[in-house]
């Protein structure tokens, strides 16, 4: 908890997580987002790519996140998440009405069918491997970030018992908050580019600009690729990209030889229900300089953004204010939106 109070960041070890589980997903995103050919990665496309599927590079402006202008995101991204079947659960006591009427209170924009690669277009031995690895990690990392966000809660509550009511929830996870979960697993794969190009015009410039993530909380895991490096703002009082210096955010070089270790950052959401306790930190990926002929170039990486249950009520500490999880990530988002049609 300390550690994510000066630095909105935390290493996290020991949580169970098969190391296994994690070496086969870091190895399912790297052959999509690196060595399939784009037809296989474009046949993930959804209309709704901020959420499902396949986003190109130079797609998505995370500077809008933070209220600045940028140019776009340098990155490849792939997203699952919980589909709308996880919750068309039937009860024989039920008329089909109110079935209805639960299941509608519980989808949000968040739960929609998820775009895998078929075995057209990528093979069955391919298409298999990177669904079915990317799948038991996604469910594994659920599991495992509903623990670490309730470690953090108690720790909250042990040191600021005043904020018990609005983070208390946070921690208490029931069944049916665990299968209504808005959780979304992003793949990201950075590459070679112009900002890696000594005398081009955006030499060095951010491959993901500064932003603070929108859910409750981040659990990241990547390898070891050497073209791009996860960096924090030193302290989480800064709030400004140009008034920030900058830490390199890294993970322990064996850190899958044994107890797979991931990143923790605070979101938004935990931030604002937290009262600023504990606050979301800037941080950015950037360009590092290195060359094809080095091993390991590419970066790989695999982000869960932790969300919750859609209709969960949430007490904001300023204001006493009650909103749903729902209602309260539209007003987060509407804010980056607006940034986004100023430009």
């Amino acid at each position: 908890s300390k550690m994510l109070q000066t630095d909105g960041f935390a290493l996290v070890r020991g949580t169970g997580m098969s190391r296994s589980v994690c070496e086969n997903a870091l190895i399912a995103a790297k052959l999509f987002l690196h060595d399939a050919e784009e037809p296989v990665r474009r046949s993930c496309l959804t209309k709704d790519r901020a959420r499902r599927g396949y986003s190109p590079m130079c797609t998505e402006n995370f500077a809008s996140l933070i209220g600045e202008h940028g140019p776009n995101d340098l990155v490849k991204k792939y997203r699952v998440g919980p589909e709308a079947l996880n919750v068309m659960h039937s009860d024989s006591d039920k008329s089909s009405t109110s079935i209805g009427e639960e299941v509608k209170s519980v989808l949000s924009s968040l739960h929609q069918p998820n775009a895998w690669p078929d075995h057209k277009n990528w093979g069955a031995e391919l298409s298999t491997f990177f669904k079915e690895s990317i799948r038991k990690y996604y469910e594994s990392m659920c599991k495992i970030a509903d623990r670490i966000l309730h470690a953090i809660c108690e720790g909250i509550i042990a040191e600021k018992s005043d904020l018990a009511r609005s983070v208390r929830n946070l921690g208490d996870f029931d069944s049916n908050a665990q299968r209504n979960h808005t959780s979304i697993l992003t793949l990201l794969g950075y590459q070679l580019g112009s900002r890696h190009k000594k005398g081009s015009k955006g030499y060095l410039r951010p491959l993901v600009a500064a932003h603070t993530d929108v859910g409750v909380i981040t659990v990241l895991l990547f390898d070891n690729g050497k073209c791009a490096s996860l960096q924090r703002a030193s302290s989480v009082e800064n709030v400004e990209e140009t008034n920030s210096e900058w830490i390199d955010v890294s993970l322990p070089s064996d850190s899958l030889e044994r107890d797979p270790v991931f990143v923790v950052n605070v979101g938004d959401c935990l931030s604002d229900l937290s009262g600023g306790h504990l606050r979301s930190t800037l941080h950015r990926v950037v360009p590092k300089k290195c060359h094809n002929r080095m091993k390991d170039v590419v970066r790989t990486c695999l982000a869960l953004f932790v969300g919750l249950e859609p209709s969960a009520t949430l007490t904001l500490p300023r204001g006493k204010q009650n909103v749903t999880y729902e209602e309260w990530r539209k007003m987060r988002i509407a804010r980056a939106a607006a940034v986004l049609n100023m430009q």
